[in-house]
């Protein structure tokens, strides 16, 4: 890479190559050996690149070597044609000793940190499903379609975004709507970027590339993890029988003063085993105490009453203790396979094994309290969209944020689909910590089947309007 007509300091990496690309953000120094990606190319002795064409500039890197790569800015593109790169062999022995060092790092790490944690890089979930491959928001906005997301057009945002416009516009401009390494971002720029793309939905079916013209592309931390939501239909009774033996309840007026104080509210084992709150006036519904369970985790569902009435119950508070997958105890003790953790499979479990339902559900000390509502609705007071609300760690993606999100949805017994699509940032939970986008994905049976499968990394990037 020493051609005369190149800055030394000054490379570009160019369409059609196969390479080690690093997952780094613009401006970081230095890689861990590690931390590298490698894109698929066609089998070749060499790696020839084509001369440069008019196009974005990707990549600019300095100080080529096998270890790691700084990111500078895109000062020229030279016509170049670059032999002996790399030999495909030596990249295959690259690729293979980064993974057997991987291993040993990860045997070597104690505790409950993931191997994703471990190297910062993809990983097989535990479900086993397949990772979104890593892109560039040019290769991104190329395949993006609104028919992926259920739209018609991309015009069909204009709704969401109101309601993530009307959020973002009632904080001051000024103030931070995060701030962590890697992502700084004011309440006003978030409304800027949120106007910004409302002005082009009318343009973006033809033209999607316009969102890498007008847009900075954050790309969040590698290994973002991915599940799905989405509104239940439950039967349930206005009365305790025989079949309907769990409540579900409205928040307890006394709860707002106990979190005051700093304090956590009564948890699942004083509800639901000491009944610290029976006969308060507080239930609104009975259910199977596995449906009830799962609508706590969900948020929100649609109740089918025995008397043939229904009625909406949406997220109202939460007593403050921390959320437990069950699911994740039940893999740890063997009751469940590795990459067969899922909530059918939970379900299926907690049938066939009566007697433990009560051990199971204890282990997950959180506790909902939900409200009579209408359609679902998020954190923001406003409905979630399927494929377009997103629930995220608010310290890690602000509400109100637009989310570019790659991810492969597991559709049917083992196929998977990818999808690539725009979001909003509209939705929390208690489960959602840190690196975890959770999808809503709607009502009906696709939505419970992708909601309940879903475990698995993909790409995501916050869009800022330049």
């Amino acid at each position: 890479m020493r051609d005369a007509r190149i800055h030394p300091d000054e490379v570009v990496i160019a369409e059609r190559l196969a390479v080690a690309a690093p997952g780094l953000a613009h401006g970081q120094k230095n890689a861990a050996f590690l931390n590298l990606r490698v894109t698929q190319s066609s089998i070749s002795d060499e790696l020839i690149p084509c001369p440069f064409k008019d196009m974005q500039i990707l990549c600019i890197v300095q100080y080529t070597h096998a270890v790691g790569f700084s990111v500078g800015n895109a000062v020229c593109k030279p016509e170049v044609e670059v032999k002996n790169v790399m030999h495909l062999y030596m990249l295959l022995k690259i690729v293979l000793l980064s993974f057997l060092l991987l291993l040993s790092a990860c045997a070597e790490k104690s505790g409950g940190e993931s191997a994703a944690a471990v190297s910062g890089q993809y990983q097989p979930s535990a479900s086993g499903q397949i990772p979104f491959p890593a892109e560039t928001p040019l290769a991104f906005t190329g395949k993006l379609s609104p028919a992926a997301q259920g739209l018609r057009s991309w015009r069909e945002l204009e709704e969401p975004l109101a309601n993530s416009i009307a959020y973002a516009g009632s904080k001051p401009a000024s103030a931070l709507a995060v701030k962590r390494p890697g992502l700084s971002v004011t309440w006003g720029q978030l409304a800027n970027s949120l106007e910004r793309l409302r002005a082009l939905l009318p343009q973006l079916d033809a033209n999607p590339g316009l969102l890498t013209r007008e847009f900075n592309w954050v790309r969040m931390d590698s290994g973002m993890m991915y599940t799905g939501y989405y509104e239940p239909a439950i039967p349930a009774s206005r009365m305790r029988k025989p079949g309907f033996t769990q409540a579900i309840y409205s928040t307890p007026p006394d709860m707002a003063a106990v979190k005051k104080r700093g304090k956590s509210y009564h948890d699942r084992s004083a509800i639901d085993k000491r009944g610290v709150l029976r006969g308060k006036g507080l239930e609104m519904a009975w259910m199977d105490p596995i449906e009830a369970f799962f609508l706590q985790v969900q948020g929100a569902g649609r109740l089918h009453f025995d008397d043939g009435s229904e009625a909406y119950v949406n997220y109202a508070a939460q007593n403050g203790h921390k959320y437990v997958s069950i699911g994740r105890i039940m893999r740890e003790q063997g009751l469940l396979e590795e990459g067969k953790v899922n909530m059918p499979a939970i379900k299926d479990w907690l049938r066939a094994n009566p007697a433990r339902q009560e051990e199971m559900f204890m282990h997950n000390q959180s506790y909902v309290f939900f409200r009579w509502g209408s359609k679902p609705r998020g954190a923001m007071g406003f409905s979630v969209y399927p494929w377009v609300s997103l629930a995220v760690s608010r310290s890690f993606i602000p509400l109100g944020a637009v989310v570019a999100y790659g991810v492969h949805l597991p559709e049917g017994p083992n196929g998977s689909q990818p999808l690539r699509g725009i979001g909003l940032a509209q939705d929390t939970g208690g489960a959602i910590k840190g690196k975890r986008i959770d999808i809503f994905c709607g009502d009906g049976p696709r939505a419970a089947h992708i909601a309940g499968h879903l475990d698995v990394q993909g790409e995501a990037w916050v869009l800022l309007a330049k």
